[in-house]
This record gives C-alpha cells, structure tokens and sequence, in this order.
C-alpha cells in the first residue's frame, strides 16, 4: 500500500495543485484516486492520504499550508541515501527521486554544477540498485580525445589503426552486467553522438574495425555540469539523444542552497576520514566553525568542503583560509547565504517560482530564527504565524527535527 501511495502521489499533487486548497477535502482527492488507480490496486482511502486526517476534513488547515502539507509527505525521509548525507528539503526530496530510480534499470541523466557529487550519485544509484553485482565503469567524455573516444566505448580489433596491436574490449561490453557512467556527456563531440544514441538504443555496438555487432547489457547513466537543454536549442547536442539519455533527470542542488546540511556534511566527513574521536573533530563541529562556513559560496561545492576539512585534519588546524570565495558578512537578520539566485529559464515557470519562493523561504526562516537566538515561539511572533505551522515551515525546509513536535522538544528552544 505505501508503494501504491507513492506512485499516486505525483497525479495527486497534480491534481490539488490547481485547485485552492481551502476547498480541496478527502471527497475530491477520492475521486482523483478513483480516476488514476487500477480497481485492483484500489484501497480505502483512509489508507493512502497521509495520517492525520480525520474523514470528511479538509485538507489545509489554514492558507498557507495548502498543497505543501500533502506533497511534504511523500518527501523522502531519512537523511541518508547511500553515502550520501542531507537533511534539507531538496536532499530529501533528491533521495525520495534516487529511491525510486536505483531499483528500475531506467537511464538517469545527473546534473549538477562542478563538485555537486555527480559522480558519487552515479555510484550511489548502482550500489543501490538491482545491478550492485555488476561492474561499474566510468567514462569521462571531456579527458578522451575525440579520436580514441569511439574505441575506448566500443572496444577495437587488433590492427584497426595505427597502435592498435591487439583487440580491445569497450567500455560498454567491459559495463555489461552492470552500469556504465558517461561523465561530461555534454563534452560529447557531435560526430559520436549517432554513434552513442544508436548503441542506446539497439543495446549492441560495433568495435572500431570490426564487422559484426556485440550485444551489451547495461545500465546508463550520464552527468553534465552543462544545461543540455541550451545545448540542444544551440545545435551542439542532439535532441533525440538528449532526450533518450533524460529518462529520469536529476538535479543537484549547489551547496549554498543546502547549507543546513553542513553539520552532517562536516561530520560524514570527519567519520570517512577516520577521525571523529579526535580532537580536531570537536573543533570542525563546533557552531563557531560551522557559522564560518556558512559565510562562504563554496563554488567548488562539496568537493571544495571535502578538501578543506582534509586539510583541516591534516594541519590539526580548524581555522578556515581567507583566500576563499567570500560573502560579504550578513547585516542583522539578513540570510547567510543571501544573493539574487541564478534564474534558470531552462526550467517551466511553475518549477522556477516554487524554487525561488522555496530559497526564499528558507532564508527568511533561518535569518528570522538567529536574530531571536533560535526561540521558534518569538520567531513565530515576530512573523506573525501561528507557532505550529511556523514549526512545520521549519521541517519542510530541515531546519528542525519534524519529530520534534510530536515529542515537545526543541519547539521553545
């Protein structure tokens, strides 16, 4: 039954997307069950909405929490996918979309700016997956020349060019069983994308010199830190492999989107390394460290974290270079990670806007709860809400332990 909820809850939200939420009650969600489930896969509908919802309810409880409260609850949430660690809103809602991949054979597109984890997500998503078994072969696409890209994806037979002194297995057939990852497939030159989208699509390809095709089983998944939709529209990528590789697209969200998630950043860390008991540890998970980092844009994202807690560890020295990319301290009140967001015009409007409005949010609420010494009631106060959906706000954007409600902690921290 909770995978029947999940697989409804994308045509639900759709559904109560465009109607207000004042007048959105169990009888209209149940009518939208009603269309989109199979007789045989239908339930009580007690069983599908989301707890606590008494029949005949409606569903918002006040204006601002209409849609947000159903959508929140097929959020994923652990805090941990694999290696990969998060507790803010768009992680859980990334490992809620990893869950659903891993375990289907289906082609994944990962996009992400540079140090977002692309690759790391690749191999979460194989690790995770039906194919764990299997090998997992990485392909950069940007570090071959164009020349010998063709041989190393499909393999060659001995004496098909100059050096080629013996037969070589692909990439592809060295993948079978398992999953190939095509990294900085928007580096793919044009002349090999046919080449690319044809083996995609029939599942064989053809050594460089040879006359028969070898069938290959694999899983594909690809990463860009290019927007391959521009790409297409500037006629240096191909539409149809764009959109045979985009089967399930995922975006990594940069690190001064999600820096809540620093602490379990830092301390995931400091445990790969091997020296959470250690005293330099305690320094790295110290508020004053941490606040510290959050006054920085890591353009390198979490692979510039990751150096500069190793180097940390290396020179027992917790004290954060002044050669990073800065922001400029934040007045009172203000948001640590402020700035006008890059607006992506690549996306729909209705996914921009929830994004932009999703950022801002979440700044509001964390500049909001330093200036009153993270008191959620004054802040509550302040912002003129009610204190138990200021809580739920909280949640939604992981800047509190949702359980925490239910236990009566934290709420007059």
């Amino acid at each position: 039954m909770e995978d029947d909820a999940r697989a409804l809850s994308p045509r639900i939200a759709d559904t109560f997307a465009e109607r207000e939420p004042h007048v959105l009650s169990k009888e209209i969600l149940a009518g939208a069950v009603e269309n989109t489930v199979p007789p045989q896969q239908k339930a009580p509908l007690r069983e599908i909405l989301p707890p606590g919802l008494a029949p005949g309810g409606d569903i918002a409880e006040d204006e601002d929490d209409g849609p947000t409260r159903i959508r929140q609850q097929f959020i994923s949430e652990p805090t941990r996918f694999g290696n990969m660690v998060g507790r803010s809103a768009p992680m859980r809602s990334l490992f809620e979309l990893l869950q659903r991949a891993a375990v289907s054979d289906a082609t994944v597109m990962i996009e992400g700016e540079t140090g977002t984890g692309k690759e790391a997500t690749a191999e979460t998503i194989h690790r995770e997956g039906t194919r764990r078994n299997g090998p997992f072969v990485v392909i950069d696409c940007s570090s071959i020349p164009s020349q010998l890209l063709e041989s190393e994806l499909f393999g060659h037979e001995r004496g098909a060019f100059t050096g080629a002194v013996s037969s070589r297995q692909g990439a592809f057939q060295a993948a079978s069983g398992g999953t190939i990852f095509l990294d900085e497939i928007g580096e793919l030159p044009l002349d090999m994308q046919p080449k690319i989208l044809r083996a995609l699509e029939r599942r064989h390809a053809k050594p460089v010199g040879a006359t028969q095709y070898e069938e290959f089983d694999v899983r594909v998944i690809a990463a860009t830190n290019r927007s391959l939709r521009a790409e297409v529209q500037a006629q240096r990528f191909r539409s149809d492999l764009y959109y045979r590789l985009a089967v399930v697209q995922v975006k990594l969200p940069p690190l001064r989107e999600r820096l809540t998630d620093l602490p379990l950043l830092v301390e995931n860390m400091l445990r790969g390394l091997g020296v959470q008991d250690q005293p330099i540890a305690d320094a790295l998970r110290s508020q004053p460290f941490l606040d510290r980092a959050m006054h920085y844009r890591w353009p390198g994202n979490v692979r510039q974290l990751r150096n500069y807690i190793e180097r940390c560890v290396a020179l027992d020295d917790a004290t954060l270079p002044t050669n990073l990319d800065t922001m400029p301290p934040p007045p009172s009140g203000a948001p640590i990670d402020g700035g006008i967001e890059t607006i992506d015009v690549t996306q729909p409007l209705k996914y921009a806007r929830e994004r932009c409005i999703g950022n801002f949010e979440r700044r509001y609420l964390e500049a909001l709860l330093r200036k009153h010494n993270n008191n959620v009631s004054a802040a509550a106060r302040a912002a003129e809400v009610d204190r138990i959906h200021f809580y739920r706000l909280l949640w939604k954007h992981g800047l509190r332990d949702h359980n925490a409600e239910a236990k009566g902690e934290d709420i007059e921290k």
